[in-house]
C-alpha cells in the first residue's frame, strides 16, 4: 500500500482548513441576522446542511473532504452536543496563524489537542508500561500513546524535533497521520496487528 501522507502539504492543507472554517462561520454569522440561526438546534441544523453543500459541490480542497465529512458525522450524530461552531473557531484559530513558524513540539501539541477534542484517548506512559506492550482501551474507539523519556528525548529545549518517537495508536490510523500532517508533521507506518498500529514521527 502507498502512504500517500508525505505527498500533503502543510501549508496548503492548513490554508484549506482556514478557509473552510472562515466560510462556514461567515456563513452562519449571516444566517443569525437573517433569523434563521438563533437556537442551538437551529443552528446545528443550519451547518450541516452547509457542510453538506460544501462536500457535494466540492467547494473545497480534497486535502480537507476528510474534515468536511467528520464534521458531517459529529454534527448529524451528537446534534446541538456536537458543538460544531466551537470545532469551527478551533480550526480557524489554529489554522489562521503562521503554523510553519512554531515550534515542532508546538505543532504537535496542537495536534495532539485537535486529536483529543475529536475524541481520541491521548496517554503519555512510563517506561515498565511502554515496555509491557499492553495498549490502554480507549474509552471510544480511537487512541495513540507514547512513552514519555522517548518523548523528551526527541525534542530540544527549543521544540525543535530531533530525533523519531514512536507511537501506537488504536484505531483510525489514517486520521492519525492525517491530523499530524495537517500541522506539518511527518509519519511514517512501521507496522500493524489486530490490537493497533506502530507509528513514527519523524523529523523534518
Amino acid at each position: 500500500m502507498t502512504d500517500k501522507t508525505a505527498s500533503v502539504s502543510p501549508e496548503n492543507t492548513t490554508s484549506a482548513l482556514s478557509h473552510l472554517a472562515f466560510c462556514a462561520l461567515v456563513a452562519l454569522g449571516l444566517a443569525r441576522q437573517d433569523g434563521i440561526a438563533g437556537t442551538p438546534y437551529a443552528e446545528n441544523l443550519f451547518l450541516i446542511r452547509w457542510l453538506a453543500t460544501a462536500q457535494k459541490q466540492k467547494r473545497f480542497p480534497r486535502s480537507v473532504a476528510i474534515d468536511i465529512q467528520w464534521l458531517l458525522e459529529r454534527g448529524r450524530k451528537h446534534g446541538p452536543a456536537g458543538h460544531l461552531r466551537q470545532h469551527l473557531e478551533y480550526l480557524f484559530r489554529s489554522c489562521s496563524g503562521n503554523l510553519a513558524a512554531q515550534s515542532d513540539l508546538f505543532r504537535l501539541t496542537y495536534a495532539s489537542e485537535t486529536l483529543k477534542d475529536q475524541g481520541w484517548d491521548n496517554y503519555v506512559l512510563d517506561a515498565h508500561e511502554w515496555k509491557s506492550g499492553v495498549v490502554p482501551t480507549p474509552s471510544q474507539h480511537n487512541g495513540f500513546y507514547v512513552e514519555k523519556t522517548a518523548l523528551n528525548a526527541a525534542f530540544a529545549q527549543d521544540g525543535r524535533h530531533l530525533h523519531p518517537v514512536t507511537f501506537r495508536v488504536v484505531g483510525d490510523a489514517d486520521r492519525f497521520m492525517h491530523v499530524m500532517a495537517e500541522y506539518g508533521l511527518g509519519t511514517r507506518r512501521l507496522g500493524s496487528t489486530a490490537t493497533g498500529h506502530t507509528i513514527a514521527l519523524e523529523p523534518a
